[in-house]
């Protein structure tokens, strides 16, 4: 199937259709990561590279808390089955 089976798809229109295709692609796109942006400014969240090394180290230690949280869960609910 292609744009010579149809008579109205002339080479303006063919332009006027790849244009508006990808117009709402970038909507879309900047939609989804404006919604990012936003979501990580109410939450006061830092770019990695604004954050300082004592907040790093936190972070990872907090992460790391929830790690062995989560692998003790996997025990209890591995030993109950």
């Amino acid at each position: 199937m292609t744009a010579d089976m149809f008579d109205f798809m002339t080479g303006p229109v063919s332009i006027i259709i790849g244009l508006a295709i990808a117009l709402l692609i970038g909507l879309f796109v900047s939609f989804f990561v404006g919604d990012q942006i936003i979501i990580s400014g109410i939450k006061e969240e830092k770019k990695i590279d604004e954050k300082t090394e004592e907040e790093i180290r936190k972070e990872e230690v907090s992460l790391k808390e929830i790690k062995r949280d989560i692998e003790e869960i996997k025990q209890i609910l591995k030993n109950k089955v």
